[in-house]
C-alpha cells in the first residue's frame, strides 16, 4: 500500500509534464515581436496550470479559444489583424487580443493572492 501511495505521488507531477509535452518543442518559448519590446511566453510554463485566472486548469483552448481538440492550432494573426481594427463586428486587432487574453488572467490571478507575472508594468513583459 505504502508503494501506491508513493507511486502515485511520484507520477502525478510527470501526468502533467506529458500534457505540456505536448507542446511542439519550437514552441516551448516563444518571442513575440514588438516595438515596445519582444514578449517572451513560456508556453510550456503555462499549460496545465491549475486555479489560475478563474480556471480549474488551463487547457489548450483557454487560450487558443477556437481550437476543437483536434486538427491543427490556428496562429492568433490568422483571426486577429495587426494595427488599428475599426469594424466593431470583427475581432480585436492582435495587441488588444493578447493584452485582454495574458493581462486578464494575471489580473485576477493576482487579485486571488497567488503569484502570476507582470501585469501593469508595460517593461516587465517587452523587453528591449
Amino acid at each position: 500500500m505504502r508503494f501506491l501511495i508513493f507511486f502515485s505521488i511520484i507520477l502525478l507531477p510527470i501526468s502533467f509534464t506529458v500534457v505540456g509535452g505536448e507542446i511542439p518543442t519550437d514552441k516551448n518559448i516563444i518571442v513575440f515581436p514588438s516595438k515596445l519590446g519582444h514578449v517572451t511566453f513560456k508556453h510550456k510554463l503555462h499549460a496545465g496550470l491549475e486555479n489560475v485566472g478563474g480556471l480549474v486548469k488551463v487547457e489548450c483552448n483557454t487560450c487558443h479559444h477556437t481550437y476543437k481538440g483536434e486538427g491543427p492550432i490556428k496562429k492568433c494573426g490568422d483571426c486577429h489583424v495587426k494595427g488599428k481594427n475599426t469594424n466593431p463586428a470583427s475581432p480585436p486587432g492582435l495587441v488588444k487580443a493578447f493584452h485582454y487574453r495574458c493581462r486578464s488572467c494575471h489580473k485576477y490571478t493576482m487579485e486571488q493572492g497567488k503569484h502570476a507575472g507582470p501585469n501593469q508594468n508595460c517593461l516587465l513583459c517587452h523587453i528591449r
